[in-house]
C-alpha cells in the first residue's frame, strides 16, 4: 500500500439483485399492527319518571267576615284598646316572634307584619285571597282584620289568647 496525499481508494460495492415486493408486503417478516384505540361503550340506561298527581285542594273563604267583630267581643276590645300588645299576641300564637306583631298601629318594628301574617295563615290553610287584599286590610281595616285573624286562628285550633 502506497502512501500518498490523495484520497484513499475504495473497492466498488458488490452488486445486489433487487426484487420489488408485492404491495402490502414490503417487510414480510414484520406484521403491521393497527393503531390501538380505546373505545368506551356506554351502556343504555333506563329512566323512570314518576308523576305524582295531586288534586288541587279547594280554596275556602274566611270563616267569618271582616266586619263580624262583635262575634268575639274580647278580640274586638283588645284590638281597639291595646292593639300593639294584642297584635304581638297573635304573632306569638302563629309561632312568630312577637315583634312581627309590633308593625300594627305604626310602631314599625316589622313593616308589613300583619300582611305577612294574613298571607301565611291563608297559604297554610287554603283560605281564598290575595296579597293585595291582605295589604288593603292591613292598611285600612287593621283592627277588624286583627279580629278576623284571631277568630280564624281560634277556629283552626291555634293556642288561645292570653
Amino acid at each position: 500500500m502506497e502512501k500518498s496525499g490523495g484520497p484513499p481508494e475504495y473497492q466498488p460495492a458488490p452488486t445486489v439483485a433487487y426484487q420489488p415486493q408485492p404491495a402490502g408486503q414490503m417487510y414480510p417478516d414484520m406484521q403491521q399492527q393497527a393503531p390501538q384505540q380505546t373505545v368506551v361503550i356506554q351502556q343504555p340506561t333506563s329512566t323512570v319518571t314518576t308523576v305524582v298527581t295531586q288534586q288541587p285542594t279547594a280554596m275556602v273563604g274566611w270563616s267569618t267576615g271582616l266586619c263580624d267583630c262583635f262575634q268575639d267581643v274580647k278580640s274586638c276590645l283588645c284590638s281597639f284598646i291595646c292593639g300593639n300588645f294584642y297584635y304581638a299576641t297573635l304573632a306569638t300564637r302563629m309561632g312568630e316572634n312577637c315583634c312581627v306583631g309590633c308593625s300594627g298601629y305604626g310602631a314599625g318594628c316589622v313593616p308589613g307584619g300583619h300582611m305577612a301574617m294574613r298571607s301565611r295563615l291563608r297559604g297554610t290553610h287554603g283560605i281564598q285571597g290575595t296579597i293585595c287584599d291582605d295589604c288593603i286590610m292591613a292598611s285600612f281595616c287593621l283592627p277588624c282584620a286583627m279580629c278576623q285573624l284571631s277568630r280564624e286562628m281560634d277556629k283552626l285550633g291555634y293556642s288561645p289568647n292570653c
